[in-house]
């Protein structure tokens, strides 16, 4: 090759080369647009996934209020629906007319004045035998009445009442048991309280105390609570409770005023007067327990309650209606 011909080869090259970095160049500049329109996207779907933000955190609130409210309008619900049931206004007067009958100062005012202890039983009747009864017969105050009434329960139920041989004692079953809701926590809140209605009902005492057939009571229980109770003119008189798991006492409850999870029947000498105060079957609906439903009631009304600030009962958490309670949890007293 000639030194023209290597000269034209050589600047064909360069022609060749230079068409490459302006094309490069070209694409270059595309990309750079592209990386510009992406960055810009990436930055509008940023600020979108803010505001998503943003806006969740707005749902969110207003979902909480919103379940807030509805739980807020729930109770009020509830509330307005048991002050119905209740009627306090009638229970006010009912106990305002009871104050003023001869009924009612003789429970105060007699020398010994019957006692009724009512013990609703299903299943429990060792327990009946081992702690409950026992515990009753060793009572130092012996004016009472006991009547156990079976939720339905078996023979065995009537054997052990019938066992002791002592005419204060006496058994009465009912034809079935309950009825119940289907779910255990329901069916726990109101337990045995048609028993424990039945009792009350058939009982001749001054005064009235909600035995459980799986608790003992102290020797002195219903002698302190009497005292208690005519000491201050109370028309309730309780004691503290000491919880007992297998045979060791792991907690005393009990307070003044009462307090949901601090009183209970089984611990209470009430005053037979307030036997227009049941036991509500329809207590599970209020999602309350009945032997707490009974305290709140009498609070609402103004019934006089006294505390005595010593254990009157080893309370057991009950194992036999429906499903274990928890240390601490109150089952309902009329068991």
């Amino acid at each position: 090759m000639n030194p023209r011909e290597a000269l034209a080869s050589r600047w064909a090259r360069v022609r060749e080369a230079r068409r490459d970095i302006l094309t490069a160049r070209v694409g270059v500049q595309e990309l750079a647009g592209d990386l510009a329109a992406c960055r810009a996207e990436l930055a509008a779907c940023r600020a979108d996934l803010t505001a998503s933000r943003h806006e969740l955190a707005i749902a969110t609130h207003d979902l909480h209020a919103l379940s807030g409210r509805l739980a807020w309008e729930r109770g009020r619900m509830l509330d307005a629906l048991r002050a119905i049931r209740d009627d306090d206004s009638a229970a006010w007067q009912a106990l305002w007319r009871l104050r003023d009958t001869e009924e009612y100062t003789a429970a105060f005012d007699e020398d010994e004045p019957l006692v009724s202890v009512v013990i609703p039983t299903w299943t429990n009747w060792r327990l009946l035998r081992e702690r409950a009864l026992p515990s009753l017969l060793a009572q130092t105050y012996k004016r009472f009445e006991c009547i156990v009434v079976g939720d339905a329960a078996p023979p065995e139920a009537a054997d052990v009442v019938g066992s002791f041989g002592d005419d204060r004692l006496r058994f009465v079953n009912l034809p079935y048991r309950g009825p119940y809701p289907e779910h255990d926590v329901d069916a726990w809140r109101i337990a045995g309280t048609l028993p424990a209605n039945t009792g009350v009902a058939l009982s001749g005492g001054r005064w009235l105390l909600h035995g459980s057939d799986d608790d003992v009571l102290r020797p002195t229980c219903i002698a302190s609570l009497l005292a208690l109770a005519r000491e201050q003119a109370a028309e309730v008189a309780y004691g503290k409770q000491a919880v007992s798991v297998d045979d060791e006492i792991v907690d005393v409850i009990g307070v003044f005023p009462p307090e949901h999870g601090h009183w209970g029947a089984q611990a209470s000498l009430i005053h037979s007067g307030l036997r227009f105060i049941w036991a509500e079957p329809s207590d599970w609906l209020f999602e309350v327990p009945n032997d707490w439903s009974m305290a709140e009631r009498m609070l609402r009304i103004g019934v006089r309650f006294a505390m005595l600030d010593e254990p009157v009962v080893d309370y057991y958490p009950s194992r036999g209606w429906t499903r274990p309670a928890q240390v601490g949890e109150r089952n309902p007293a009329p068991r």
